[in-house]
């Protein structure tokens, strides 16, 4: 499972923050299209991200790469 969560301390946080800093992070685009193979639109992201925030709000791990598959899914059947 490729889980998105928050930070479980402020020591994960950090370790997170000089992973980010020291290059090691992806953006969100690029990280979607990896996973789909086609750059995404902003609304797509969009969606993405409102979906993260929510998981983060409620605080529940959410796995990103199944909510892409699922959200390109749903994409698909309205085109």
């Amino acid at each position: 499972m490729s889980g998105v969560r928050k930070p479980k301390d402020d020591n994960e946080k950090i370790k997170a923050r000089i992973a980010i800093a020291q290059g090691k992070g992806t953006s969100l685009e690029d990280f979607i299209e990896s996973i789909t193979g086609v750059k995404p639109e902003e609304e797509f992201v969009q969606a993405i991200k409102n979906r993260i925030g929510l998981a983060h709000e409620q605080e529940e791990t959410l796995d990103i790469v199944e909510l892409i598959k699922h959200m390109e899914e749903l994409q698909n059947q309205w085109i």
